[in-house]
């Protein structure tokens, strides 16, 4: 647009190249020393990117665990390296490290094509539709498919082809670069037979089993069934995955949808405006994963989605109409994930008969002041988040063996009582708890598992137990936006497990930390905290 100097962006000096390629295969120096004939190799890979870090990256991260001379000869002799691209050094070095990932993580990585670039994925979102389409298939009897795609999404990680934002125990938040997005839709296209769908595309696969359509550009269309979708026959996946608050209303595409193509494993219908649900959703034999977040004008479910015996997930979040639940629910036999919404000031009595459920959220509940027995109910219960139930005074007497515990913006919510009997607890979230002073004392309980804490935005928190230091297990500890903490427990060096400790938005902690650096005369210019 205008005339002025442009400075061009130079690849990595070729001693940079392997400098960050050694750090990513080798990890120590006294590793490199003990594989020179390896590290003559991955000087001529570290050539071959291009000075780009992406790419040194992503192959580092794949060598990272192999010390077989031929497995990086392979690489550094590979054809790949002679495909014509438009960066002819990125697109290779990624196609590697896809090619050489373990068969059950191609699917898993293609499928995110489906979503778009700058996206950001969240496990709690992504792993039940993995499980929708039987990715998770466990080897280890005793692995449940939620901790499968945790481990999976670890796993590409590992490779550098996800960029983790936050990894909390059970949730997992990351982002994938626009070029791995870009391989992503390359080899959906060519191993699943899969399409990123958009309005405008022309002549599309009619053998495509999972479709994604771009919110903003289906509101901009008039109210009709795209012509596109109308040539396709087996779909396994309808999702509309744009961030944001775009309200869909195109009811004659949700009638198509649900008449075409009855080999559905995953509908999303989140923010459609809907006030009820065609009775014809019962006619999705096959459906595992169904959508319905967003609805507020719906009042009730139709009495023939209990007829849906292989749904495992069912998202309710933002109903907040919603009545109650049809009086066969617990037909649902392999539901495995609630997440609900309601108007009511109990929880309905029908979610006990949820047997199989692990998974059980509770959103936006501004009327909600008791969960009943409701909770205790389900013994098969391992994540219970509660959040925004303003009204919410107590909890029953939880026995339930729970993995993670969530609870957020509950002001009214006595925690004191809440808890007895929890053991075995591996993550715990609290935040939005302005009545919270100190952790509760039930939380001790399960000290040998605690692996994971999380105190954000607790404003009147003021210190730590001192039990905290025995958490030989502990991983990871976030706190956030305590401004009345004072200090921290005098033996956290004794956490020999603990991999993350973030402190941020503690002013007087940081006050603390200042004035005793000051007496030891170690003033810095800049905070502890």
């Amino acid at each position: 647009m205008g005339s002025v100097y442009v400075h061009q962006l130079r690849g990595l000096r070729r001693e940079d190249c392997m400098s960050l390629f050694s750090q990513r295969a080798f990890g120590r120096r006294e590793e490199e020393e003990r594989y020179p004939q390896l590290l003559e190799i991955g000087d001529d890979i570290a050539e071959k990117c291009g000075g780009v870090p992406l790419a040194i990256t992503t192959l580092g991260s794949m060598l990272c665990l192999k010390r077989e001379q031929n497995a990086w000869s392979e690489v550094r002799d590979s054809d790949i390296w002679k495909l014509e691209q438009e960066d002819d050094h990125i697109f290779p070095a990624l196609k590697l490290s896809y090619d050489a990932l373990p068969p059950y993580l191609k699917p898993c990585f293609a499928f995110c094509s489906l979503f778009p670039k700058d996206y950001i994925f969240r496990s709690s979102e992504l792993v039940p539709l993995w499980m929708a389409h039987g990715f998770l298939q466990s080897s280890k009897g005793s692995q449940q498919p939620e901790e499968m795609g945790l481990d999976y999404i670890r796993q590409i990680c590992s490779r550098s082809l996800f960029q983790i934002h936050e990894d909390s125990i059970h949730f997992i938040a990351f982002e994938m670069h626009d070029l791995v997005h870009d391989l992503a839709i390359s080899v959906a296209q060519l191993e699943c037979s899969s399409e990123n769908f958009r309005p405008s595309t022309s002549n599309p696969h009619k053998k495509v089993r999972p479709v994604s359509i771009s919110r903003d550009d289906l509101c901009m269309k008039e109210v009709r069934v795209p012509d596109y979708l109308l040539q396709l026959k087996k779909v396994w996946t309808i999702l509309f995955p744009n961030p944001g608050d775009t309200v869909i209303t195109n009811k004659p595409l949700l009638k198509t949808c649900i008449k075409r193509f009855k080999y559905l494993r995953a509908l999303d219908l989140s923010g459609w405006s809907l006030e009820k649900l065609p009775s014809s959703i019962g006619d999705l034999s096959h459906l595992r994963y169904l959508d319905l977040s967003r609805n507020p004008s719906m009042q009730k479910l139709p009495d023939s989605i209990c007829e849906l015996q292989n749904l495992q997930t069912l998202l309710l979040s933002g109903c907040e109409n919603l009545k109650g639940l049809p009086k066969d629910i617990g037909s649902l036999i392999n539901l495995r994930k609630l997440v609900f919404t309601t108007s009511r000031m109990d929880l309905p009595e029908e979610i006990k008969s949820l047997t199989s459920l692990r998974h059980f959220e509770v959103h936006n509940c501004s009327n909600l002041e008791s969960l009943g027995e409701v909770v205790p109910s389900l013994t098969n219960l391992r994540i219970l988040v509660i959040s925004n139930c303003g009204n919410l005074e107590s909890l029953p007497h939880l026995s339930t063996p729970l993995k993670a515990l969530v609870i957020s913006d509950c002001e009214k919510l006595d925690l004191k009582s809440l808890g007895e009997g929890i053991r075995g607890l591996r993550s715990f979230s609290i935040s939005k708890m302005s009545n919270l002073e100190a952790l509760p004392h039930w939380l001790q309980d399960s000290k040998p598992s605690l692996q994971s804490i999380h105190i954000e935005n607790c404003v009147h928190v003021k210190a730590l137990p001192e039990w905290l230091q025995s958490l030989m297990l502990l991983q990871q500890l976030v706190i956030e936006g305590c401004p009345q903490l004072l200090a921290l427990p005098e033996g956290l060096h004794q956490l020999v497990a603990l991999k993350e400790l973030k402190i941020n938005d503690c002013s007087k902690l940081a006050e603390s930390c200042r004035r005793k650096e000051a007496r030891s005369g170690l003033v810095q210019d800049h905070s502890c905290c």
